[in-house]
């Protein structure tokens, strides 16, 4: 399948209509945060195809000639499914269809990310997620932390380390194919090439639409300072991110970087 070569502000323009298609749904249909995630499958899935022209495959390990699981990928698949295929079948008795939606993505996304780690190795998604992680999951203890001392609540310990577990679990399959494999896997790809050195202003600009994506789902603040405080974290976090993607051109790194982060903000937000 041949490259579509298309200059750089092409792309980013590319890439900005379709954070903006996707804006644009979450707040025109009915949905709920998870089933606004839930629609960036078909929406990824369509950008990278018609729009980057790019097999899906490469949204989670660039430059691969084949999606195949050899009898360990299988395995590791198997394994990363169990915690969120259990809390699948849990949520099917609420009628939530969103919730199991998202629970069922998480699910098949163990796939995807049995596929990328296979392609790649465990030492250098390690690496590549340890500056995302640093950033991210430092940033995140340290403001809730302050949040707990501040407010005079304790942060039950035990309770937050038995849960951190759980969290990534479910989230490191998950983001194979919600959230991260959009805007690393996907936007980030399209936006910067490798004969663009590390393009600083390339992963600011994917982190800034990652920001303004949550948009539909977060109504926290006025919208002026929510628009702000978006903007502003998700370009502390989502550099790293990028360059992570970067690096190895493998998401095994910033999808693991992301589910740590995630998870640890969960872990310390409890009893806030």
């Amino acid at each position: 399948m041949v490259h579509r070569r298309t200059g750089t502000s092409a792309r980013a323009a590319e890439a900005i209509a379709f954070v903006a298609v996707w804006v644009a749904a979450g707040y025109l249909l009915p949905v709920t945060s998870n089933g606004y995630l839930l629609l960036g499958i078909p929406l990824t899935a369509a950008f990278q195809v018609l729009v980057r022209r790019r097999p899906l495959r490469e949204l989670w390990a660039a430059g691969t000639a084949r999606f195949r699981l050899d009898v360990r990928g299988v395995l590791l698949a198997t394994v990363l499914a169990l915690v969120p295929a259990a809390y699948a079948v849990r949520s099917l008795r609420h009628d939530d269809w969103a919730t199991t939606g998202w629970y069922l993505a998480a699910t098949a996304g163990a796939v995807c990310a049995a596929f990328a780690i296979r392609t790649g190795s465990a030492g250098s998604a390690l690496r590549s997620a340890a500056l995302p992680v640093a950033v991210g999951a430092g940033g995140m203890t340290l403001v809730y932390g302050t949040l707990h001392l501040l407010s005079g609540t304790p942060l039950p310990v035990t309770d937050a380390l038995l849960a951190l577990p759980t969290y990534v679990a479910l989230y490191v399959p998950a983001t194979f194919l919600l959230e991260e494999v959009s805007f690393r896997g996907a936007v980030d790809a399209h936006v910067h090439h490798d004969d663009r050195t590390r393009g600083w202003a390339s992963a600011v600009l994917v982190s800034a639409l990652w920001g303004l994506w949550h948009l539909p789902v977060s109504r926290a603040l006025p919208f002026p300072l929510q628009l702000v405080e978006l903007v502003v974290v998700h370009i502390a976090l989502g550099v790293p991110l990028s360059l992570a993607w970067r690096r190895t051109h493998n998401l095994a790194g910033p999808a693991l970087a992301h589910a740590v982060n995630d998870a640890v903000r969960n872990a310390v937000m409890l009893g806030l």
